[in-house]
């Protein structure tokens, strides 16, 4: 990020989609080499704008001579900010290839493959549902035991089950006649949890009084 560009972003009389999109720009530019290269989807993540109004912004940020783009290949589109009134290259007073560059400055972010928060608890009883499904078929394929974790972490801290309770309903599942071949993951017991609690006869909200 360049503080230099930031505070230029700030500054320049756009409106606000434009505004939002220049100091997003401003802050992938690279104060060393002066290389800003963000992605259009990357953008769009940050600025919370359609990819419709983000191009339109980008080129009537062009018309107005406050950035210029360059295609370079194999890589995002290079920008030019034009702090203190003349366009910034990426290596400073020379103009850049337009052959593929290394990536010296911001590189966008991308999706990360995991992004699970469960707890050991959370494991232990994904791995204790699998055995109860082993009991049944032996030969039943072993599925990410880190992705069932993480639904169990979201029936804990979403719905407000406990471990206990995961436990004890997918038992009550896993020995009913129908339900034992219906219920194979934590995610289609937290599917089908309002349902099976009523067939278990487990609900524990009081009764209420129904007015005709």
């Amino acid at each position: 990020m360049s503080a230099r560009a930031t505070f230029w972003a700030w500054e320049v009389e756009v409106p606000s989609s434009e505004k939002l999109v220049l100091l997003c720009l401003a802050d992938c530019h690279n104060a060393d080499t002066g290389q800003c290269n963000p992605s259009v989807n990357y953008i769009c993540k940050k600025t919370s704008l359609d990819r419709k109004t983000i191009l339109k912004s980008l080129k009537l940020l062009n018309d107005k001579n406050w950035l210029s783009r360059t295609k370079v290949e194999g890589s995002s589109n290079q920008y030019f900010l034009s702090i203190g009134g003349s366009p910034l290259t990426a290596l400073g007073e020379g103009e850049i290839s337009s052959k593929a560059v290394p990536n010296l400055g911001h590189k966008p972010k991308t999706k990360p493959k995991k992004n699970l928060r469960w707890e050991d608890g959370d494991l232990e009883t994904a791995e204790s549902i699998y055995n109860l499904l082993l009991a049944l078929n032996p030969k039943h394929k072993k599925p990410s035991m880190e992705t069932w974790a993480n639904t169990i972490r979201l029936m804990r801290e979403s719905d407000g089950h406990t471990h206990n309770d995961i436990m004890n309903l997918f038992r009550f599942a896993n020995s009913d006649s129908f339900w034992k071949s219906n219920i194979l993951s934590p995610a289609k017991l937290r599917e089908k949890w309002d349902v099976l609690t009523i067939k278990k006869g487990d609900t524990s909200a009081p009764t209420e009084n129904i007015w005709v």
